[in-house]
């Protein structure tokens, strides 16, 4: 937009200059004058363009780089879980261990936080370049993950995770233009709404 600004103002300029040259009299001289300087105004006002694009093109392939490897992020995390969740339900059904041993190793090995997931949220380009509706739902998964991180509630703990996966996947086909920011928003909300705490 500045770019446009200054490229019009230069052109302004160019032409009152044109009029103070044409009223002394040299006509060839003012049409090659009005023809380099448009010439040149259009060439640089491409070049601005085609940068433009070609950054927010390198931008976009970016964000969607970093959204996926978020998914990779949240799928560990939840493999994880549920390796933990497995353990632990085997080791119950072991009778030499007592219910404090058991607590005693779950204290030890708490559910995985993707920590990861969260720095890559606060990163610039994420929060720059995600849909406002992805970012918000995004945190308010996040913070209700920290508080339900126990293995009371594992399962829904592991159901979190599979509802964040899901809205970063649909995140990358909202960037790829696979999807509408409407349709979106929907199936966000359909995601959301199966698992209000």
């Amino acid at each position: 937009m500045f770019n446009s600004f200054v490229l019009i103002l230069l052109f302004i300029l160019s032409f009152l200059f044109l009029f103070v040259i044409q009223k002394k009299g040299k006509k060839s001289e003012v049409i090659s004058f009005i023809s380099t300087i448009i010439a040149t105004l259009i060439g640089v006002w491409l070049a601005i363009t085609l940068t433009n694009s070609e950054n927010d093109k390198k931008e976009k392939e970016d964000t969607i780089k970093l959204l996926q490897s978020s998914i990779n992020i949240i799928d560990e995390t939840k493999d994880y879980t549920e390796g933990l969740n497995n353990y632990f339900l085997e080791i119950q059904k072991d009778t030499t261990l007592s219910k404090k041993e058991i607590e005693l190793k779950k204290s030890k090995n708490p559910i995985p936080y993707p920590y990861f997931f969260e720095t890559i949220v606060s990163n610039e380009l994420f929060t720059k370049n995600v849909s406002e509706k992805t970012h918000k739902t995004v945190y308010n998964l996040l913070i209700n993950m920290k508080k339900i991180s126990s293995y009371n509630r594992i399962e829904q703990y592991k159901s979190l995770l599979i509802d964040l996966e899901e809205i970063i996947k649909l995140e990358v086909l909202y960037q790829k233009e696979e999807i509408d920011f409407e349709e979106l928003e929907q199936k966000i909300d359909k995601i959301t709404q199966s698992n209000l705490l």
